[in-house]
C-alpha cells in the first residue's frame, strides 16, 4: 500500500489494532473526539475511506505518546521507591 492510497474501515482496523472494521467503526467517534483520530475523506460517503498516510501517522504518534507516558510513570515509580528506601 502506498501512502497516497485510500483505505476502508477494515484496513484501518488492522493498522490500529482492531480485529475488524465493525469494532473500529463503533469506536470511531470516540477516537476522533478524544484522540484526534483522522476523519474519513469528506468526499467519500459510503464506504468511508481514509488516507493511509494519515492513519499511519496517527498510529505512530500514539505509539510515541504511549512510550513517553510509560517512561514518565516508570520514573515516578523509581523516585517513589528511592524515597521509600531512604526512609528505611
Amino acid at each position: 500500500m502506498s501512502d497516497d492510497t485510500f483505505i476502508l474501515a477494515s484496513d484501518v482496523a488492522k493498522l490500529i489494532g482492531y480485529t475488524d472494521g465493525a469494532g473500529f467503526l463503533r469506536d470511531r467517534d470516540r477516537l476522533e473526539r478524544d484522540l484526534s483520530f483522522p476523519a474519513p475523506m469528506p468526499t467519500c460517503r459510503r464506504p468511508l475511506k481514509w488516507r493511509s498516510s494519515a492513519i499511519r501517522a496517527w498510529r505512530d504518534a500514539q505509539l510515541v505518546r504511549s512510550k513517553a507516558i510509560n517512561a514518565a510513570a516508570n520514573r515516578a515509580t523509581q523516585a517513589a521507591m528511592m524515597a521509600e528506601a531512604g526512609r528505611v
